[in-house]
């Protein structure tokens, strides 16, 4: 057989082995970390088919047209703006998979061949939920999609997110506590096995306002403070999340809200700060484009490389919110 005809045979059989994974693999990209297992779970990921940007609306104002009435009473009909749009960019997250034709040479069999594509495709797999996970916990730079720094800001009075500018409204702003000002080693020297648990206790009520739909559904922090809260959390009696608790992820409870933790959100180094996330899922979308979910691209001849071929695959979207007050963040955690 010709070079070129076994060339796109095995491209064929690539392209072909990743349609018949994809469904699994994006479903265990999702289910791979607490969070994004969670937002799945919750049904919080939203298919968007194209579009320049990811438009996000968002309620500001209540209506001026309530009244008490009795008998006889008028009622206002004021038409009263209260909507307004968050604009979000896509964000393109990619893997490119090489293939070399001395590999394709020296593997002839059909099995060897499936082999070495699955292998490949399985790195590409953790590869991607490594990148993920990361971006999650990391302030959007360059190309990333907005991670939880950017949502869920330590200083939420300023910067625009969203296209929404925080410092001229503040109804957009998260909810926040310096530990270290608050409760740490400029406000009295506790440790956050000591006052953890005041200041979550804190950041709880300033999110739910003591309504239930803004009271947080998720906790995510750093192992440091994770485990200092289990030191707390020892002497108590805790329901387990039947959710987490079948998917197999180690977690603890806070006040019903389940607490897990991500070793992306650990502090840098010993002796820096760590940062404990309250979420509010039901106001937290992943926006994901449904022809790009992790879809391969055709494969290409590598320039000046002789049969060597290379193929790419490629996710757009991007985590958005409509409603930061509800969220929050505990920082400056000292771990040393």
């Amino acid at each position: 057989m010709p070079v070129q005809s076994r060339t796109e045979s095995i491209d064929n059989l690539y392209t072909t082995t990743w349609q018949n994974m994809k469904a699994d693999v994006a479903d265990q990209i999702y289910s791979a970390t607490p969070f994004f297992f969670w937002m799945k779970n919750k049904g919080n990921m939203d298919p968007v088919p194209g579009g320049r940007f990811i438009a996000e609306p968002l309620r500001y104002a209540k209506s001026d047209n309530i009244r008490w009435v009795k008998k006889g009473s008028t009622m206002p009909l004021a038409d009263k703006e209260f909507l307004t749009e968050a604009i979000w960019e896509w964000r393109y997250l990619a893997d490119s998979i090489v293939r070399f034709g001395v590999d394709d040479q020296q593997n002839r069999g059909r099995n060897q061949i499936i082999d070495l594509a699955l292998a490949k495709m399985q790195n590409s797999r953790d590869s991607l939920i490594d990148a993920l996970e990361t971006t999650l916990f990391t302030a959007q730079t360059g190309d990333e999609m907005e991670g939880l720094p950017d949502l869920i800001a330590t200083d939420p009075t300023s910067g625009t997110v969203g296209g929404v500018n925080a410092a001229t409204y503040s109804w957009w702003r998260n909810q926040t506590i310096d530990y270290d000002v608050d409760y740490g080693t400029d406000g009295g020297d506790f440790p956050f096995a000591t006052s953890g648990q005041t200041a979550m206790s804190r950041l709880l009520n300033l999110c739910s306002n003591n309504i239930r739909q803004d009271t947080p559904d998720l906790i995510i922090s750093g192992q440091f403070a994770y485990e200092n809260y289990e030191i707390i959390a020892l002497s108590y009696q805790q329901i387990v999340n039947k959710e987490l608790a079948d998917a197999g992820f180690t977690h603890q409870v806070y006040k019903g809200i389940p607490m897990v933790w991500s070793p992306a959100a650990n502090a840098g180094t010993y002796g820096t700060a760590e940062l404990m996330y309250f979420v509010n899922t039901r106001f937290l979308r992943l926006k994901y484009d449904p022809q790009m979910n992790f879809d391969m691209t055709e494969w290409k001849p590598i320039p000046d490389q002789i049969q060597d071929r290379a193929a790419q695959i490629i996710y757009a979207g991007n985590l958005v919110t409509n409603r930061r007050r509800v969220h929050g963040v505990i920082h400056n955690i000292d771990v040393s």
